[in-house]
Order: C-alpha cells, then sequence, then structure tokens
C-alpha cells in the first residue's frame, strides 16, 4: 500500500506520534534541563516564608509556642528564638517534638550557634530589612534555607526568628543513574507512541477510507453502493446521508430512463405516420386533390402534436428547475376559467361530452393569467381524457371564508389508492380504458403542480377505483390594494396558444 502523505490515515498517524513524542520530550526537558532546579527552588522558598510569617503571627500569643512547635515538628524545620542578648526564647528542633524550656543562659548557644547567627544578624542590620532569606550549605550535599527576621518584643525587646531547613541532594551517582532510567523510559515510549499510533490512526480513519471507496463507486456510475460508516456517529450519519442520495439518484435514474423510453415512443409515432403519409402523398395520393389535402391535414396534426409535447418538455424543464419568473398581479380567476372552457366547446358539439359547470361571477386572486390557464386546460383535459362513457366533466369555482376552490370531476374508472402519491410525477399515463384516445405527454399533471406550488395553492385528488375522480385546488382571495409582486427569476411566458384536445 502506498504511502499518501495528504491521507486521512497518515495525518492521524502523524499527530498522534507526535502528541506522545512532545508529551515525553517535554519530561525530558524537565528533568534535565535548570527549570527543574528553578521550580524546585521556587517551592522551598515558597514553604518557607509561609511557614515563617506564621511563625510571626503566632509569636506573643497565648498558646502561639505550643503550635509554632507542632508547626516545626510537621515539616521537619529549626525554629530559634532568641534575644540580641543571645537569650534562647524559643527552640524547637523538628526531629524532637519537646522544645527547650526558656529562657536559658548564654551557655545554651554553642559556639557554632553565634558563628550562624551572627552573619545572619548583621546582614539583616546592614540591608535595613526586617525579614531576609538567605541559603547555606552547613553540611554536605546538603542546602539549608533559611528564613531569618527581626521581631520587637515589648518585654523582651529585640528578638530574632531563625527557620530552617536542609534539603539534601542527591549523590552524583545516584542522580546520574536516575536520570538514564529516565531517559531510556521515555526513549520506549516514545517509540511505542509511534508504534501504536498507526493502528489506533487506521482504526480511526476505517469508516471514511469506506466511505471514499464507496462515494468513489457511486461516481462512476454504481448506483447499487452500499455506505457503510460504521465506527463513529458522524460517519454513521455522513453515510447514511449518501446512501439517502444514492436511493434519490437511483429513482432519478429510473425516472430518466422512463422517461426517455416514453418520450421515443411519442416522438417515434407522429414521425412514423408523418413519414407514411408523406410516402402516400408522393406515391399514391398526389394527383387526387381530396386525398391529398386529407392526407396533408394528418401531417400537420401530427406535426403540431410533436410540437405541444416539445412545448411542454420544455415548459417542464423551467418550471423544475425555478427560472421562471412568475408576475403575480389581481386577476379575475372565474375570467381565466371561463376563456379556457371556450376552448373545451366544439368537445359538446361535435363529440357529446356533457359539460356541467358552476362558476362564481367574480373570483380575485393573486396570480398570473397566463400559468393559470394552462392549469385549468390541464386539469380539465384530463377529465375529458378519462371520464366514463357518459362523457361528464363537472367544473366548479367556488368561494368561501377568503379562499377559492377549484374542482374538476370525471365518471371514469378512477385511481387506485397506490397510485394517488404518483400521478403529479412527470410522465404518469393511467393504463385504463379511457373516453377518447390519449395523446398527451403525460407531463400534464406535473405542469400543473409546479404551477400551483408557484401560486402557494394547495391541490389534492380524491378518487376510488371505478368512482372517478375529482381533482381540486384551493388558493386565498385576492385582499383589497395587494400590490404586484414577482417570483425571483427571468423566464419567457407560457405558451398562450393553447389548443382545443
Amino acid at each position: 500500500m502506498s504511502l499518501n502523505l495528504r491521507g486521512v490515515t497518515f495525518r492521524g498517524w502523524a499527530a498522534t506520534a507526535l502528541l506522545g513524542v512532545t508529551a515525553m520530550a517535554l519530561t525530558l526537558f524537565l528533568q534535565f534541563s535548570p527549570l527543574l532546579n528553578f521550580l524546585t527552588e521556587r517551592v522551598h522558598w515558597w514553604d518557607i516564608q509561609k511557614s515563617g510569617e506564621q511563625i510571626l503571627r503566632l509569636y506573643g500569643q497565648t498558646g502561639g509556642e505550643a503550635q509554632i512547635s507542632r508547626l516545626a515538628v510537621d515539616k521537619s524545620y529549626e525554629v530559634l528564638i532568641e534575644t540580641s542578648l543571645d537569650h534562647v526564647v524559643l527552640w524547637v528542633d523538628g526531629a524532637d517534638p519537646n522544645p527547650i524550656a526558656a529562657p536559658l543562659d548564654d551557655s545554651d548557644l554553642t559556639p557554632e550557634w553565634k558563628e550562624r547567627l551572627r552573619p545572619l544578624a548583621e546582614e539583616l542590620q546592614a540591608s535595613g530589612l526586617t525579614v531576609l532569606k538567605s541559603t547555606r550549605h552547613y553540611q554536605a550535599e546538603s542546602t539549608t534555607y533559611i528564613y531569618f527576621a527581626r521581631i520587637e518584643d515589648p518585654s523582651l525587646g529585640t528578638c530574632y526568628l531563625y527557620l530552617a531547613r536542609a534539603y539534601f541532594e542527591a549523590s552524583d551517582t545516584a542522580t546520574r543513574v536516575i536520570q538514564i532510567q529516565i531517559l531510556f523510559a521515555a526513549i520506549l515510549m516514545m517509540a511505542l507512541a509511534v508504534i501504536a499510533a498507526l493502528p489506533a490512526a487506521r482504526r480511526m480513519t476505517r469508516p471514511i477510507v469506506r466511505l471514499t471507496k464507496s462515494a468513489q463507486r457511486l461516481a462512476h456510475g454504481d448506483l447499487s453502493v452500499a455506505f457503510d460508516g460504521r465506527g463513529f456517529t458522524e460517519t454513521e450519519q455522513l453515510a447514511d446521508t449518501l446512501t439517502y442520495a444514492a436511493a434519490q439518484l437511483r429513482e432519478l435514474d429510473a425516472d430518466r430512463k422512463e422517461f426517455l423510453a416514453n418520450i421515443s415512443h411519442d416522438l417515434k409515432t407522429p414521425l412514423t405516420i408523418i413519414r407514411i403519409y408523406g410516402e402516400t402523398i408522393r406515391d399514391v395520393s398526389g394527383d387526387d386533390p381530396a386525398k391529398r389535402q386529407a392526407h396533408c391535414d394528418t401531417i400537420i396534426e401530427e406535426a403540431n402534436r410533436l410540437t405541444d409535447l416539445v412545448n411542454e418538455i420544455v415548459e417542464i424543464s423551467r418550471l423544475e428547475s425555478g427560472t421562471v419568473t412568475v408576475a403575480l398581479t389581481e386577476i379575475d380567476l372565474a375570467a381565466v376559467l371561463r376563456d379556457t372552457l371556450a376552448s373545451f366547446a366544439i368537445l359538446a358539439e361535435s363529440e357529446g361530452y356533457d359539460f356541467d359547470f358552476t362558476i362564481a361571477d367574480s373570483v380575485p386572486i393573486i396570480g398570473n393569467a397566463h400559468f393559470m390557464k394552462r392549469a385549468f386546460y390541464n386539469l380539465i383535459g384530463n377529465a375529458v381524457n378519462y371520464t366514463g362513457d357518459d362523457r361528464y366533466v363537472g367544473v366548479s369555482l367556488t368561494t368561501h371564508d377568503g379562499v377559492a376552490r377549484f374542482e374538476v370531476s370525471d365518471t371514469g374508472a378512477g385511481i387506485s389508492p397506490d397510485k394517488i402519491a404518483t400521478i403529479w410525477d412527470r410522465y404518469y399515463k393511467s393504463r385504463g380504458n379511457h373516453a377518447r384516445a390519449v395523446t398527451g405527454s403525460g407531463l400534464g399533471l406535473s405542469i400543473v403542480k409546479r404551477i400551483l406550488t408557484l401560486h402557494n395553492a394547495r391541490f389534492g385528488v380524491t378518487s376510488q377505483p371505478s368512482e372517478g375522480s375529482c381533482f381540486w385546488f384551493e388558493c386565498d382571495l385576492a385582499p383589497a390594494g395587494q400590490a404586484k409582486a414577482e417570483l425571483p427569476v427571468e423566464a419567457a411566458p407560457p405558451p398562450s396558444d393553447i389548443r382545443p384536445l
């Protein structure tokens, strides 16, 4: 497997390994750098100073000597309080819990103690301060931290507090051994961090790698690919999203194939008829005016059918892509419906259709007359195509409580419940028996859906098998003084040359 320096596996491994190496490097730095000694010294001084301040507060209080003694024993301090006349007021050795009684005479301060205290007192006086902090090396391989302070006692005069603790330093050999051990442990931990980081990074990135491979298969046209994001919540959510996208692509691909098959059929039929009648005119009826005229009329009719099909394909594409601007103004929906119904009058006269109209006098709404005429035409034409043998088509437009409601009903075979949800899809066509030959493109109801959606209308269908169907939509009546409005994107208006079925 090639190493991808930009891959998530390598970068995850590098980040994890770097974190482990950095932690070990920091440990080594603290062990071998002067910073460790500096921090240790700061801690010692902080402890000594806080204890010295506490002793100064306790000195002279009732029970103060006992509390000072406990403090010295708890922290292994040497505490000596003496007067400027070398009389001992209090002396506590941290290793001995019983302080010496005070005061004591000069003999109780040995020459060694006098040699230790006199330089500190002189240094304190020379500094002009009341507190002196200093270090001394009274014993080999140890450092004594000293807190030396002047105390003004009302009865004894000037006294001095000597607070000290010796911290023994490990021998060079012992220190060197410990440092070598820490060094080897750190190197081992760094190596383990680098090695262990690789399987950890692979495990963390495995779901992403799986999803990437599946996505590549999808990109190359494998719509049956499955997405497995198990391992982490985020990758599982991503897998669900990609699975949904793949399902949508499969559905779109199926629609595309069906659309192409249907379009090919609808294009092939009129083209075949045009070719046949053209050959007939050329070979048979060219010299017979009556036959030639009939054949030419058929060719023109089929050409018009092709034109309608192309126009509807263009129109549904515009509506679905959102590139249509609908100029919304106040229109009389009743007038638009009457104008549309005029196109169907010839069917009542020539083919015996029974149109039952119930139309309100005036139905003002905010909409677009061209688009609403197309919606009316498609809905009524659908009822004409699919009504029963009695050729009844009911049309009504009424108003109630500020809402306009349009209904068109037929007495045809109806729609089964499992088909109700798909009738608004592109290229849906019923397979039942029809009152007249259905020559539409199968895009009519899909166009209606897009138009009504642009007008914010509610729409639907009620139908039962063998009981006919009723298509309806509702939209709000126009309030008084409604201003003109437009939907966002510019496009050409819908075709206005609607011809009767």
